[in-house]
């Protein structure tokens, strides 16, 4: 695997490629990788996330490789879905590939793509933020950026 990492608002983004696809997207260190030279896929990535916080991309563009049980591809082909600036709530999520609120949730929260596959654009019931692998703040971050909450709502909170 090669391993890089681009500087974001909201701390550093590390990016994991297997030589063609994109594997996973973490705010936690990955490791090294390999070392030597980054494959074209991986300073695609790096340029597309480097785009999307700058304000200049809304939509990814990169082959992912994702493992998990069918059920768990289903939610995550279902958050590929979401529009930029749109949110559901995790009962509207659980209600488009069955299963209840909880398991959708579970399968959000074991989302190896971290912002490439947007598990943030999916909020509580009347939209309460609840539950990200990177952390509510950075939730709150990724919305506020998006466009889907008011940067003032949360102000003094």
């Amino acid at each position: 695997m090669y391993v890089a990492s681009v500087p974001s608002p909201i701390g550093k983004v590390y990016i994991e490629c297997d030589g063609e696809r994109i594997t996973r997207v973490s705010f936690d260190a990955l490791g090294r990788g390999h070392g030597g030279r980054q494959p074209k896929m991986l300073k695609e990535a790096q340029e597309q996330l480097k785009a999307y916080f700058a304000g200049r991309r809304k939509k990814f563009d990169l082959p992912l490789y994702q493992v998990g049980s069918a059920y768990r591809k289903a939610v995550w082909d279902q958050l590929s879905g979401i529009a930029y600036g749109k949110a559901i709530t995790y009962e509207q999520l659980a209600t488009n590939v069955g299963g209840n609120a909880r398991s959708a949730g579970t399968a959000c929260g074991d989302n190896p793509l971290l912002i490439l596959v947007p598990c943030h654009r999916v909020v509580g019931k009347n939209g309460l933020l609840s539950g990200y692998a990177g952390g509510i703040w950075r939730k709150k971050w990724l919305l506020e950026h998006e466009g889907v909450l008011a940067k003032e709502l949360f102000a003094g909170a």
